[in-house]
């Protein structure tokens, strides 16, 4: 039903009607409005990738005994998960059965850990026969193995804000 009109106006009611003009902007408008919601929301979730730097704090529990040293491997990526080339890793001597290691500047982002307590310092994570760890060893997010070792979506964790901590039990 076509609306009859003169000058912007309905003649049966007398009200403005919106000129073609008014309809662009207002569809304009709404454009503006949901791009800059994209945008935002892009720019959240790129937040926690890039932009600043942290403290990252790792404190592993659980250790059998006050001997050996503890292996440190920190991964970025899922395609570098549990691979050769962490982007961090560290030794560390072991004398409590807590040990704490701290790394600065560490860019936002997800992360993941992985750890073991080199009981006898041979560098290596000995197995029995079947390949069964028999060192303790633990993940980020303290996720457990059952048939092999954790997906990088279970064990992964973000990094932002000034400092984040990350508490892993080797067991």
């Amino acid at each position: 039903m076509q609306v009859q009109a003169i000058n912007g106006r309905c003649l049966k009611c007398d009200c403005r009607l919106p000129l073609q003009s008014d309809r662009r902007r207002i569809i304009y408008s709404l454009a503006y409005i949901i791009l800059f919601a994209v945008g935002v929301s892009f720019a959240t979730s790129s937040l926690a990738q890039s932009g600043g730097k942290a403290t990252l704090v790792l404190k592993v529990t659980g250790l059998r005994s006050e001997k050996g040293q503890v292996k440190i491997a920190v991964f970025n990526s899922s395609e570098k998960w549990l691979g050769e080339q962490p982007i961090y890793s560290s030794t560390i001597n072991v004398d409590s059965q807590t040990v704490t290691w701290r790394i600065n500047d560490v860019p936002y982002g997800d992360y993941g850990i992985a750890v073991f307590h080199d009981e006898n310092k041979n560098g290596k994570m000995d197995k029995n026969f079947v390949g069964i760890p028999l060192e303790p060893y633990g993940f980020s997010n303290n996720v457990r193995v059952t048939l092999g070792p954790p997906t990088w979506e279970k064990s992964k964790f973000v990094v932002k804000g000034p400092t984040t901590e990350v508490s892993i039990e080797a067991k």
